[in-house]
């Protein structure tokens, strides 16, 4: 909605939507100069992958020699000039995701939106595109407004994340302080796979907590929120996991071992089975 909004596809209820400082509410959206990648692809069935690519440079009638110099140089780099006679039924859906984002991209556009272009391909693809796509968008100068449900994305691609929630951004900040200071449970729940521990805890004036029945010290930072119920959160990368008992150490049974890619997920519980 965001991106319909800003592209002028849908007219705004209230408000203003500004672009380089200037207002575009009242200006049509075939001349905001902005480029747009769609979630389905959205390419035009009866156009071949070269016709589909070329069709922002043509509405604007440039010469076919410009029009050809652009198409080939953007879907080149896109790795899409073999299928450029393709019709989009006749690729498959990395092709179609990169059809549509040569379409976006070859207008020149300064402002680009991309519509979680990434969801509906293959996971190999998505992986090799994490590592490709902000190459790709960087030789091109524009600012890129990426949306994503996937919050290893939005920390590969973004120099600045806003976290959306109910309409409201809840958080605009650099991805590592959206990681490691997020300002709502929600956001630090959103951020981590496997997802953050939280406990209920009360801070006492010396800056530690119980844990699992136990002291754990915090730290005196932590001394100010004294007598106040609060919720510790713990990512599961800070825990370490000790074969022997020992001080400072909470006694845990391992209860079963998941692998996720390179690493393994522990489910470990207390005697009171927590």
């Amino acid at each position: 909605v965001l991106l319909r909004l800003i592209a002028g596809v849908y007219p705004i209820d209230r408000g203003d939507i500004r672009l380089d400082g200037r207002s575009v509410c009242d200006v049509p959206a075939a001349e905001r100069g902005v480029g747009m990648a769609f979630q389905n692809f959205a390419l035009y069935p009866h156009m071949s992958a070269r016709e589909n690519v070329a069709s922002p440079l043509r509405a604007r009638r440039l010469p076919e020699s410009e029009v050809r110099r652009r198409v080939d140089e953007v879907t080149t780099l896109l790795r899409i000039d073999h299928v450029l006679d393709h019709a989009p039924r006749q690729l498959s859906n990395g092709q179609k995701q990169r059809t549509a984002l040569a379409r976006a991209l070859v207008s020149g556009a300064t402002l680009q939106m991309l519509d979680d272009p990434l969801r509906n391909v293959d996971a190999k693809l998505r992986y090799e595109m994490r590592f490709e796509l902000p190459r790709l968008l960087k030789t091109f100068g524009a600012t890129v407004l990426y949306v994503t449900q996937d919050f290893r994305e939005a920390m590969a691609f973004g120099d600045r994340i806003a976290v959306l929630d109910g309409g409201h951004f809840v958080q605009v900040d650099r991805p590592e302080a959206v990681y490691r200071r997020p300002h709502t449970l929600e956001i630090a729940r959103l951020f981590g796979d496997p997802t953050i521990n939280t406990y209920p805890a009360t801070p006492t004036p010396d800056g530690s907590v119980e844990l699992f029945g136990r002291s754990v010290q915090l730290g005196p930072e932590f001394a100010a929120l004294a007598g106040r119920p609060c919720t510790l959160g713990v990512r599961p990368e800070h825990v370490l996991v000790h074969p022997e008992p020992g001080e400072h150490r909470i006694p845990m049974e391992l209860d079963a071992v998941t692998p996720l890619n390179h690493r393994a997920v522990l489910l470990m519980k207390t005697d009171t089975g927590e």
